[in-house]
């Protein structure tokens, strides 16, 4: 045999070698940790703080848990609640009482409405709180809990703050507003209905993406309407956009994740076949996550391709899908559980599917009040075993032993002539 077909044949073998290294390094799911409610019910609406080591779910019940486990509480109400993005405080309502609370879970301060609270926000340094009620009363408060402004609106239905701290989107029964931190009224519109529920501020404050039953628009900062379309076959469920609302990911009924970038035009759609009940996007919009009413979590790169795949226990509750900023780490919540997910490997490689069990505005920070203030016992967290190590790598020593194994062999077969 010649030197030269030896010499191809080791070339060969090592591509092959190569290759089974790169599939064995192929982005995969690691499951990190379960948490179960502490009572009976399910999470939903969860969320990552912005550096991504704190994860906030609500539901029947409000849980907080920094990444690695060390701190866990919860147990509290948490059908209108949320963190702020900086993951250092809660805000919740129970009946027509609004609480801060730390990231601790204990209480900095609570204020009556007087009337059921239908929704609420935080700024990202909680020095904004608004909540509205059913009246349609909308107060916002300063970070320690004094009144800031007040107004009488349509009932809402979602309220959103921009992250210069300028302005508030709130979602109504009539249409979309504009407020101001003093709920001053800046813009509305009351022409193009009441469909928006889902709301979304791009990280400079400069579009506003709203959807809800089939539609999506896009409004500048101002109010100015940038497009509105109808997208979806059926009811959206979930939204998600990343920082810059160039890629914006809806999830409904009819079961597809699509994807729209700024303008509103689609740049593919994913099709899961079972309705999407959450969705989630990295920071710069590379990672999409997607969960659907048959217990699957889908892993897709920012091109619509399959990273990765896996079964949770149950139905993947609505609005219940988060991904980090970074783009590493994936929550989500079925019926029973909460659960966190490392993304090991490159998101930029395909893997085969496979199924695995202007400046913000400045305040004083929150500070203890003595007005109204009462004692609530701290919420009990049980403290639940890990229920994973350290994942391991996916690249087994096997696979590398074997490759090297067979080269040698190769080569030894066909000595020099």
């Amino acid at each position: 045999m010649s030197r030269h077909f030896r010499i191809h044949q080791v070339l060969t073998a090592f591509l092959l070698m190569i290759s089974i290294i790169g599939i064995s390094t192929a982005a995969s799911l690691a499951h990190a940790w379960k948490e179960p409610p502490i009572a009976d019910g399910s999470f939903s609406d969860v969320m990552f703080s912005a550096d991504g080591s704190t994860v906030y779910a609500g539901g029947n019940q409000m849980f907080v848990r920094s990444w690695d486990g060390t701190a866990r509480w919860g147990g509290r109400a948490g059908r209108v609640a949320t963190m702020s993005s900086e993951g250092n405080y809660v805000v919740s309502a129970a009946g027509d009482l609004v609480q801060v609370l730390d990231r601790n879970g204990t209480v900095y301060w609570i204020r009556g409405m007087g009337t059921p609270i239908r929704a609420v926000a935080i700024s990202a340094n909680a020095s904004l709180i608004i909540a509205a009620d059913e009246r349609g009363d909308i107060h916002s408060w300063t970070g320690n809990g004094e009144t800031w402004g007040l107004n009488r609106s349509d009932r809402v239905k979602q309220i959103a703050i921009s992250p210069s701290q300028s302005f508030v989107v709130v979602t109504t029964e009539a249409g979309l507003k504009y407020l101001s931190p003093d709920m001053t009224p800046v813009w509305w519109d009351n022409k193009s209905g009441s469909l928006d529920s889902f709301i979304a501020i791009s990280a400079d404050s400069s579009t506003v993406i709203t959807s809800g039953e089939k539609r999506v628009s896009s409004h500048s900062g101002s109010g100015t309407l940038n497009w509105m379309k109808e997208v979806t076959r059926e009811a959206i469920i979930d939204m998600a956009c990343s920082d810059d609302c160039t890629t914006i990911v809806l999830g409904s009924q009819d079961g597809n994740v699509r994807v729209l970038d700024q303008q509103g035009r689609e740049l593919w759609t994913y099709p899961a076949g079972s309705w999407i009940n959450g969705v989630g996007v990295s920071r710069d919009g590379s990672v999409i996550a997607a969960g659907t009413l048959d217990g699957n979590l889908y892993i897709l790169n920012h091109n619509g391709s399959l990273l990765a795949k896996t079964r949770t226990q149950s139905i993947i509750q609505q609005r219940s899908v988060a991904v980090s900023g970074d783009g590493k780490r994936v929550v989500a919540a079925d019926q029973f559980a909460l659960h966190g997910y490392d993304i090991l490997g490159s998101p930029e490689v395909t893997l085969i599917e496979t199924v695995t069990l202007p400046p913000p505005i400045t305040t004083t920070n929150p500070t203890p009040v003595t007005t109204r203030s009462i004692t609530i016992p701290a919420s009990k967290v049980t403290t639940l075993a890990a229920t994973t190590g350290t994942p391991k790598s996916a690249l087994t020593p096997f696979a590398v032993i074997v490759a090297v194994a067979g080269l040698f062999l190769l080569v030894r077969k066909h000595p020099d002539e």
